[in-house]
């Protein structure tokens, strides 16, 4: 990064949560920031809560290719370089995998993934030119482990993972780095954005109902980390010197990751079918 000048950080998903909280810290900390949101009310909150910062807001929706194909040159003309960043913004669509329409896993992988990469092979040109630059791709533990009724999601944040894997050792020859952030459960909006974007399919006759009705009292049940501390993981991953390829966010986490290294995957099918509700009779496929 530029000792003359101030680095300069984008910020995807910036609306609220781990987005805004990070945006707002790499502010404090002496970065200039571009932090994206979607939506008009968004971005006159963001900046309302950015007052006196050097955060610059911009419009950005991962599913407008047009819009994608913008940011980066924008954040270029307006900058000059680009040292992180930080993609963050992302959804979960939940649903047993027979219910989600193909409509919609398509935008969970264009808004989680597609988005993700486009952004990353816009940045990295001009990281290459620079012989430096981070990035941050904010995954999940359900990148390690899938788990029934987000297969969806879960799918999106293994691939995200697997396209980070791959670009942190095609990158670093060229003074680029690529990281993983891992968040466990994050005590943001996150949960009801999903169950606003899933409620066709949980409202559906679906076989899946009741698991459906019992699942979503403990997804929406508060819990976890907060957003602030989670940002400041990505400030670490960020200033670090030699950074690590993942990053989570509490001890919790990294046990139940290496936990999951050494048991079989099959183990975890019968208890895991019995804390979903997913027993399922054989004769006709109802519980």
């Amino acid at each position: 990064m530029s000792a003359a000048a101030p680095p300069v950080s984008i910020v995807t998903g910036a609306s609220s949560g781990i987005g805004r909280s990070s945006a707002l810290l790499l502010a404090r900390r002496g970065h200039r920031v571009f932090a994206t949101v979607r939506t008009a009310d968004a971005e006159d909150s963001l900046r309302e809560a950015a007052s006196g910062l050097p955060v610059d807001v911009l419009r950005l929706d991962l599913l407008d290719e047009a819009s994608v194909a913008r940011l980066i040159p924008t954040v270029r003309d307006r900058a000059g370089r680009i040292d992180v960043l930080v993609n963050n913004a992302g959804y979960a669509l939940l649903g047993a995998v027979e219910d989600l329409p193909v409509d919609a896993l398509r935008r969970q992988f264009e808004v989680n993934v597609f988005g993700a990469m486009a952004l990353a092979r816009a940045a990295l040109p001009l990281m290459r030119s620079q012989r430096s630059g981070r990035i941050v791709n904010v995954s999940s533990l359900a990148g390690r482990v899938s788990v029934p009724l987000m297969g969806a999601y879960c799918a999106s944040k293994f691939a995200l993972e697997a396209f980070t894997d791959a670009l942190r050792i095609e990158a670093r020859p060229f003074g680029v780095r690529a990281i993983v952030v891992e968040p466990g459960p994050v005590v943001t909006r996150f949960p009801r954005t999903a169950v606003d974007a899933s409620r066709e399919v949980l409202n559906s006759p679906s076989v899946f109902r009741q698991a459906y009705a019992s699942y979503l009292e403990d997804f929406e049940t508060p819990g976890g980390a907060t957003a602030e501390r989670v940002a400041r993981v990505i400030l670490r991953a960020v200033e670090a010197r030699r950074p690590r390829a993942r990053y989570r966010v509490r001890w919790r986490e990294t046990l139940l990751a290496g936990v999951l290294q050494v048991i079989p995957r099959g183990a975890m099918d019968w208890p895991m079918t019995r804390v979903m509700g997913l027993s399922v009779s054989a004769d006709d496929g109802t519980r």
